[in-house]
Parts: C-alpha cells; structure tokens; sequence
C-alpha cells in the first residue's frame, strides 16, 4: 500500500535539508507505529520518496512525501496518528491512497508558484519594478548551478510580479512561477539573485507544484 502525505513546512525547519526531513519522517512512522516497506539487501532503507526538493532557508504550504506501507491500512486516522509525533515546523494537511506503481511525484511537476517577502517592509517599489521589467526584458539570464555549470535562468521564469501585501498597499510580496521540470529547474533564489537581493533580504515560501 502506497500513500501520500501532503505538508507544510514551517520556519522552524527551514534550515532542515531534503536528508534531515526524510530521516524525521522515518522517526516520526517508527514512533506512530506505521509499519514502513523496507528495501533488501545489507543495507535496508525505508521506502520513503519526498517530492520536489525544496532548497535551504525555503518553507512551503505544499510539500509531499510518499510512503510504502506493508499491509492495507484504514487511512483515516493516519493523520491525527501521525500528527502526535511530528517535531514543530511540519504540519499534515491531508493523506491520500495512491497506485503502488505510480511513477515518482518528482517526475511529474512541471511548475511552481512561489511567494517572497522581504524582511525590509519599506522596500522601493519603483525600485522593485524596474527590476523586475529589465529581468523579464532580457534574452537570456546566465546562472551558475552548485557544479558552476552555466544555465539560462530566463525561459524558466513563466511569470514575475510584484503584488501588494494587503489592500492598505503599505507593503510588497514578490509571486513568481517558475519551471521545475527535471533538467528544467528554476531556482527562486536565483531569481531573486538577479534581482539584485541577498539571501538575508528575504523569505520564499513555495506555496503549489503541479
């Protein structure tokens, strides 16, 4: 039986990497008594598949995690189960059954949407959209991946705009869409690099994949 857990990840864990957040989970089913598929060999591993990986310092509404059970299980009350056992930062949203022989959620998403506040409430929006015109303006925008391998950030970028906070327009958020497709993968921080801001300037919170 193979179910998915969809997620959130809260700022307490934004620093937690795709590893340390797999091994929670693992603690977290041990602890709840959920009976986990493990792999053969010498080396059992549980079968545990995060979806898309979420970069260091990110928190999201939307994460997902699939997980081979042994056995049928009533799903229903998995959550609260679950719940009891998760550290702060991780909050269940729901959990579906899904086909065993699915292929990998990670193979299939094509998009994410993200959301960016700034820790400087009293950002220049002028400033802000200037950038953001000269960005979407240009042909081609060179980024180096962590190998410093070169990619072409700009025809990853499907949409980038600056949106009000609140509808008193006393602050701004950054919303972008971005292409997260295998070998296709636009990083919001990269974007936000183009920009012209550090990584202490701001929050990105990815809130959809599909």
């Amino acid at each position: 039986m193979r179910i998915r857990v969809k997620y959130q990840k809260g700022v307490p864990l934004r620093f937690t990497s795709a590893l340390d957040i797999q091994q929670i989970w693992e603690r977290t089913l041990r602890r709840s008594g959920v009976s986990i598929v493990y792999s053969q060999g010498f080396h059992p591993q549980p079968k545990i598949q995060l979806g898309l990986p979420l970069p260091l310092g990110f928190i999201s509404d939307e994460e997902f995690v699939d997980i081979w059970l042994q056995g049928e299980e009533d799903i229903n009350p998995l959550p609260k189960r679950i719940a009891l056992n998760l550290p702060d930062g991780l909050t269940i949203t729901s959990v579906v059954e899904i086909d065993p022989i699915q292929k990998p959620l990670v193979t299939q998403i094509t998009t994410s949407e993200y959301l960016v506040r700034f820790w400087d409430e009293k950002i220049d929006i002028a400033d802000l959209n200037k950038n953001i015109s000269h960005l979407l303006e240009q042909k081609e925008v060179l980024r180096k991946k962590r190998n410093n391998k070169e990619y072409d950030l700009r025809p990853l970028i499907f949409d980038l705009a600056s949106i009000p906070e609140d509808q008193s327009h006393q602050g701004y958020l950054l919303s972008m869409k971005l292409s997260s497709a295998q070998n296709r993968m636009g990083r919001a921080d990269d974007v936000m690099s183009a920009l012209g801001f550090s990584i202490n300037q701001y929050l990105v919170k990815r809130l959809l994949s599909y």
